[in-house]
């Protein structure tokens, strides 16, 4: 076979080279920087997760727009049931493992789980990728229970890392890495897959879909003596300043468990939280917390002077990032209290009981708080401004007949909690940021950037 003519070389040539150069042309992004946020977009759904009932009930209520209720669905075992909400009030479900809003009932979508023996109460999570649960058991006295659910059809997975007194706690298999079928709820004893009796840290990080997860937490007498139970709520992360509020006048046998979960060593100190200032005690000396361990601090002697007198919180302070949690007896019920995380905007939280305290501090400015209360039907009961600031608590009684508070922060942002107390005894339910907007990711041709997709959770 002959080569070919240059004539016949330069028509195969030639447009090839046309195209590549079209090519190179077209493949320029010029419509934006790389690296843009998330956009916002409507909130479309929104699932909360309650722990396994023992007794008592649910309330819901959402911050939707317009004034309309909607509707959600609350999954009590394998049954599905549908529940009408009503505006601007918290509405009660005999009992729920899980709730989902749709469309004007996601944003704003809020949940709390209470009753059972004594008294507990706990505001429902939705779904997380990392959460931190400090002073949890698994002893023969002090035992915990995490429960993991997950809320979508396929599988997911979870890492669970342990910390202790004397270190990171080298655990089974069952909590090297633990899967969840679609729509199922797993519960680990602790007692049973890490037998230890000190105080522990537990570490959530969710590998695989989506998990939330919440703790049991029960003290079991040796001989004669009641069971006693109360749920503990996770921590988003570690921090080195946190503030435990609602602490009750008469609590019995207080304790803060601090996890340093840093790789350097820790200086901690605990500091008194009162309407008029902050301040540290004397008897409260700066401690030492090894690095990857739990340290507890009995604080008995201190809240049992008249200088707690009138103590609203406990503020601690490290210079390491740590996890912490309070600790006590209320008329022999068990009391637990966590940090909350700030709230900027308009929130909710529901309101199961006569008698309840809000309980507010942690504020950055001075600034006021307006509280609304609502009874059943979503009628005013009670509006009151508050003053609010640094270094400061306040509480506000709640008046009877209010079913759902709006708590508005202006000029700051607050942390809060609600503190409920009956015959049974007390537990606290904190306030939180409510999730109004979805996020879309910002996907171009080899940029990805994570974000949510219009759904509530991670």
């Amino acid at each position: 076979m002959g080569r070919p003519s240059a004539l016949a070389v330069v028509a195969v040539v030639a447009p090839l080279l046309t195209v590549g150069a079209a090519l190179l042309t077209d493949t320029r992004i010029e419509d934006g920087p790389a690296g843009s946020a998330p956009q916002e977009v409507a909130l479309t759904s929104a699932t909360l997760v309650c722990p396994t009932g023992q007794g008592g009930g649910v309330l819901v209520a959402s911050d939707a727009a317009g004034g309309s209720g909607g509707r959600v669905t609350a999954l009590v075992g394998k049954e599905e049931r549908e529940v009408e909400l009503v505006p601007g009030a918290a509405t009660r479900l005999d009992d729920a493992d899980e709730v989902a809003g749709s469309g004007s009932s996601a944003p704003g979508l809020v949940a709390q789980r209470y009753g059972g023996s004594g008294l507990r109460a706990v505001d429902c999570p939705a779904t997380s990728s990392d959460q931190w649960f400090t002073g949890v058991g698994a002893g023969a006295e002090h035992r915990s229970v995490l429960e993991l659910h997950n809320p979508d059809e396929g599988p997911a997975t979870a890492t669970i890392t342990v910390l202790g007194q004397s270190g990171p706690v080298g655990a089974g298999g069952e909590l090297r890495g633990v899967s969840v079928a679609g729509g199922a709820t797993t519960r680990i004893e602790l007692g049973s897959a890490i037998p230890k009796r000190e105080e522990l840290t537990l570490r959530v990080t969710t590998d695989r879909g989506r998990l939330a997860a919440t703790v049991i937490d029960s003290f079991v007498p040796v001989g004669r003596g009641e069971t006693t139970k109360e749920y503990l709520a996770g921590q988003r992360e570690p921090a080195t300043s946190q503030l435990l509020l609602g602490l009750p006048v008469d609590v019995e046998e207080p304790a803060v468990v601090v996890a340093n979960t840093s790789d350097s060593a820790a200086r901690v100190s605990l500091r008194l939280v009162t309407a008029e200032s902050t301040f540290a005690p004397t008897g409260l000396e700066e401690v030492l917390v090894d690095p990857q361990s739990v340290r507890r601090f009995s604080l008995s002697r201190v809240l049992g002077s008249d200088v707690a007198e009138g103590v609203l919180g406990i503020e601690v302070v490290s210079s390491q990032p740590t996890t912490a949690s309070f600790r006590g007896r209320v008329d022999g019920d068990l009391l637990t209290v966590v940090p909350q995380g700030p709230v900027v905007t308009a929130t909710l939280v529901p309101v199961p009981l006569p008698g309840a305290r809000l309980v507010l501090g942690g504020a950055e400015a001075l600034g006021t708080v307006t509280v609304l209360a609502l009874d059943e039907r979503g009628r005013e009961v009670d509006e009151r401004v508050v003053e609010v600031g640094p270094d400061l608590a306040v509480e506000v009684p709640v008046p009877d007949g209010a079913t759902l508070l709006r708590v508005v922060p202006r000029g700051t942002a607050v942390q809060g909690v609600l503190r409920l107390r009956s015959g049974a005894g007390a537990a606290v339910v904190g306030l939180r940021e409510l999730v109004r907007v979805g996020l879309v990711p910002d996907v171009r041709p080899g940029l990805v950037v994570p974000g949510q997709s219009g759904s509530s959770g991670e």
